[in-house]
């Protein structure tokens, strides 16, 4: 590069950074940065304010896991929502209060907070249909008992004997009577069973007159 050239260089680099300068051009573009600095240093900001609330739920939900899961109880669902997807390991003793609250027993492997979570739900879901089906089972009829419900509830065929008929109503209300049922047991069985033994007698009332001799 000739000295001509590098002065007309510099002469155009001088006009350019007058230009600039006279137009605000500069200044604005200060002011952009500083702006985008600014926006850069809110959103780490943000970010910190985000990570250290969702680090304050999972500290809470694994306080309430912890004793929920002492006190022989299942966690909530927003609880284990929380915790589904850590990958921590328990300390000992909350796994074996796990396993034991799970499985009545305790391993010798370790388990991470998904993996309690996981059982847990799955303890749930067997409970929940075993509820279910017992509350299949105490379903109860309303009205008068039919003569095919009667059958059903004494266990007999249409048509049966009269002595039949008296021994499967004896041993029906010898099963379902509540006088025969242990103190110990739910207050909503025992009225079930109250309630059973009613029918039970209603049905046996039913089929007798039906018997034939």
């Amino acid at each position: 590069m000739t000295g001509v050239e590098l002065a007309i260089l510099l002469v155009c680099v001088i006009i350019r950074a007058i230009y600039r300068l006279l137009t605000g051009a500069a200044q604005r573009e200060r002011e952009e940065e500083r702006r985008r600095q600014e926006e850069l240093w809110k959103e780490e900001q943000e970010r910190q304010r985000q990570e250290e609330a969702r680090d304050k739920v999972i500290e809470d939900a694994k306080k309430q896991f912890e004793e929920a899961v002492m006190d022989g109880r299942f966690p909530s669902e927003e609880v284990l929502t929380v915790l589904e997807s850590g990958n921590f390991f328990l300390p000992v003793r909350l796994k074996e209060a796990v396993e034991e609250l799970v499985y009545g027993r305790c391993s010798m492997s370790d388990m991470d907070w998904a993996d309690a979570v996981a059982v847990i739900r799955q303890r749930q879901r067997i409970e929940d249909r075993a509820r279910k089906r017992r509350e299949a089972s105490f379903a109860e009829p309303t009205g008068p008992v039919t003569k095919t419900e009667a059958c059903e509830l004494l266990g007999v065929r249409q048509g049966c004997s009269p002595e039949e008929l008296a021994s499967a109503y004896h041993r029906k209300v010898l099963e379902w009577h509540p006088d025969r049922l242990n103190e110990a047991m739910a207050k909503e069985l025992r009225e079930y069973a109250t309630r059973r033994t009613a029918r039970i007698n209603e049905a046996y009332d039913r089929l007798r007159s039906s018997c034939r001799l």
